[in-house]
């Protein structure tokens, strides 16, 4: 190979390893772009920043590997060229070296990442035209290497280098409750985080759509009738069913049914995925809802049909403990003179928390199932139960379900100390 040829690979190769270098930095500064990302819009331009921007590590470790290649490319070419055909022209190799060494550190990594420093989203967009080319390549090299970089981590790091222990809920805790006393927290900001901890002991029963708020359509109603009632589903999904309606057989998506022309409502049904009662929120998150289109069926202990769930029942559960509305779609409403109006699938523990009542449920858990189970029979509207401290009436029933209470507080008799 003769030093001209030489010199315009090493030249090509310097310019791509400016490009890569420039890159790097503009990776790092991706989150300095999220004003320009606002200020462009969901343009072109816009869209492919934001396909770096919502995932820079897998670009900065494509960046790094050709980074890498590049830099060993130059110094195996380099190393030829300086104790090769310049030798041979009677060049010093040690100044030659020098020169060259030099020349690649300010032309391949300082003056690139000096103008990304400046000019991220303009870096950021010419870099998408070299690295994502190479993702086929590249891809798979990263992975092998982030996999190898954690077995020597695991085999040599661990054993010493002393780990450090994971704060317990109870320090946790203490810390929530000494930053509030110190002022940094309000009594609000604490709450949400406690309600945050708590997720911990959430199960899928806690956060279920119950069975009677399901639609249930028969698997030999006719086509009409389940055309009939995927229209007019107000929920997402819709549960097909066998002999009874335990025996579920799939479970239709009514807005995949609708986008897709509403073609015959069998192709579009999917097996079902069911989950105990018992089984920890998060790991139902984990193992079973990976995306807000996969709802899981939840069994109870003999094997029925007990509800559904999906991420977006948990993300509402957990936004009302953590921030409830009062608005007119709160499940206790206050009317005044001690009078409440009661959705009635409100839980028996929010009353505790909210009102102060402790029902001797029996283990149920909201207040229109305990209503139901008190009277024995499905109320009509107007059908009243007295407790220890309230007056409970039914004001709405909607089949078999107590839909709208209402309930009145008793006057409590005065303590020790003289108050109500």
């Amino acid at each position: 190979m003769s030093l001209f040829v030489a010199l315009l690979i090493y030249l090509n190769l310097l310019l791509i390893l400016a490009v890569v270098s420039a890159s790097e930095t503009a990776i790092h500064s991706a989150r300095d772009v999220e004003a320009q990302l606002l200020a462009a819009g969901e343009g072109s331009v816009a869209k492919k920043l934001r396909a770096v921007t919502a995932n820079p590590f897998a670009h900065l470790h494509r960046a790094l590997l050709l980074s890498a290649a590049l830099n060993l490319a130059l110094a195996a070419l380099g190393l030829w060229i300086v104790t090769g055909p310049l030798r041979t022209l009677g060049w010093n190799p040690w100044l030659t070296s020098s020169v060259l060494f030099l020349a690649t550190v300010l032309l391949g990594d300082m003056a690139p990442k000096f103008f990304a420093a400046r000019n991220p989203s303009v870096v950021l967009l010419g870099s998408l035209r070299l690295l994502n080319p190479l993702r086929v390549v590249l891809d798979p090299f990263t992975a092998f290497a982030d996999r190898a970089t954690d077995l020597l981590l695991q085999k040599f790091v661990t054993r010493h280098v002393k780990t450090r222990l994971p704060v317990t809920r109870d320090e946790f805790e203490t810390l929530v409750e000494m930053r509030q006393e110190q002022g940094l927290l309000d009594g609000d900001e604490s709450a949400m985080i406690h309600e945050a901890l708590d997720i911990e002991a959430l199960t899928v029963r806690d956060c279920m759509i119950p069975r009677v708020d399901l639609v249930l359509i028969s698997s030999e109603d006719a086509d009409s009738k389940v055309t009939g009632a995927l229209e007019k589903a107000a929920g997402r999904f819709v549960i097909v069913y066998g002999e009874t309606p335990d025996s579920v057989e799939g479970v239709i998506d009514t807005t995949a049914w609708k986008l897709a022309n509403r073609p015959d409502w069998r192709s579009l049904t999917r097996a079902p995925s069911f989950v105990p009662e018992t089984m920890p929120v998060l790991e139902a998150l984990e193992h079973h809802l990976q995306s807000d289109d996969q709802p899981v069926l939840i069994a109870d202990e003999y094997g029925g049909l007990e509800g559904m769930i999906t991420r977006r029942e948990i993300a509402d559960w957990l936004l009302y403990e953590a921030a409830p509305w009062h608005g007119e779609a709160a499940e206790i409403r206050e009317l005044g003179s001690g009078r409440y109006l009661l959705d009635g699938g409100t839980r028996l523990d929010h009353l505790k928390e909210e009102l102060e009542l402790d029902f001797d449920s029996g283990g149920i858990d909201t207040i229109g199932g305990f209503v139901f189970n008190q009277l024995g029979h499905v109320p009509k509207p107007g059908e009243r139960i007295t407790v220890a401290e309230a007056d409970i009436k039914v004001r709405r029933v909607v089949r078999a379900r107590i839909q709208e209470l209402e309930l009145r507080l008793k006057a409590r008799p005065a303590d020790e100390s003289g108050e109500i």
